[in-house]
């Protein structure tokens, strides 16, 4: 599992949920290094802010779909530019999922039990 955020206390809250729950948990707080370790490590999984101080979310993610070995690693999008509407659940776009801030303990775990899941389906 990456957890690419900029802010520290994120980073800390999502990867104390993730650890508690048995996962193994990398993190980044730029987009650039998160490149770099998703084709290293290969997680099964990534938690990715939108809004990162080198470069954006959805450059990160249009860079991995573009290598082979990355193209199919699942992506969390986190968000704190919601509407109240949008942040009743996890929005889903393929193998997108989006996320609202503050991101709560029961959201996130049923959301990667759930690709996770799928993914070993």
């Amino acid at each position: 599992m990456l957890i690419v955020d900029d802010e520290k206390d994120t980073v800390e809250h999502l990867s104390s949920i993730l650890e508690s729950s048995g996962l193994e948990v990398i993190s980044t707080r730029e987009g650039l290094p998160a490149l770099k370790l998703a084709e290293e490590r290969r997680p099964q999984l990534i938690i990715l802010d939108i809004d990162l101080p080198d470069i954006d979310g959805g450059e990160v993610a249009y860079r991995l779909s573009q290598k082979e070995e990355t193209r199919d690693i699942p992506i969390i999008y986190l968000t704190g530019l919601m509407t109240p509407e949008e942040k009743e659940g996890p929005l889903r776009a393929g193998k997108y999922f989006v996320l609202a801030k503050p991101v709560s303990r029961e959201e996130l775990i049923s959301l990667v039990s759930q690709i996770l899941g799928e993914t070993k389906s």
